[in-house]
């Protein structure tokens, strides 16, 4: 099972499925944002203590929930809910599992250090390309443009980027 739900959230993100082709399903839904908290987590965890870790992801994980419920019934398309949140969800399962080793490695790296830059540019691209992937649910979810799309990713990465860095600003562990 854990095999079909990987392959269908990696299909999302290589843009070869969309947020309709999983099941409206809540199991589906608490189980990937069970991945999605623990993927946060795992990435604040190199810049906060494990509590506020911990915290960021749950508030994460519930401002994605929460602000996409919002712009669906916005829309008028709240039955869409379900799979959109579970597919928001899922990917954010795979870029966290990509991003993990990359993030930890810069967290640890001098910012004089040559391989810096090459962490910092494969961390940028992972974060685009989860913009992009973000952008590719959201227009389905709204049967919109993939401009408009792009505009919701952007809204979705800003707020709960502000969010948990003004509540939980980064701290130095070294």
């Amino acid at each position: 099972m854990l095999v079909t739900l990987w392959n269908s959230f990696f299909s999302i993100c290589c843009f070869k499925k969309a947020p309709e082709d999983l099941p409206a399903s809540r199991e589906l839904l608490v189980l990937s944002l069970a991945g999605y908290s623990i993927g946060s987590f795992l990435l604040a965890i190199s810049s906060q203590s494990a509590d506020v870790a911990a915290l960021s992801g749950i508030i994460d994980a519930g401002l994605l929930a929460t602000i996409t419920y919002l712009l669906l019934t916005l829309f008028r398309l709240p039955e869409r809910w379900l799979q959109t949140t579970s597919a928001l969800f899922g990917t954010g399962i795979i870029f966290s599992l990509f991003a993990l080793p990359f993030s930890h490695m810069l967290a640890s790296t001098a910012d004089t250090d040559p391989f810096f830059l090459v962490l910092l540019l494969v961390i940028i691209s992972l974060l685009l390309w989860n913009i992009s992937v973000m952008a590719h649910i959201m227009r389905h979810a709204l049967s919109s443009s993939f401009a408009l799309g792009v505009f919701m990713a952007l809204i979705y990465v800003w707020v709960i980027t502000a969010a948990i860095t003004t509540m939980f600003p980064p701290q130095n562990l070294s």
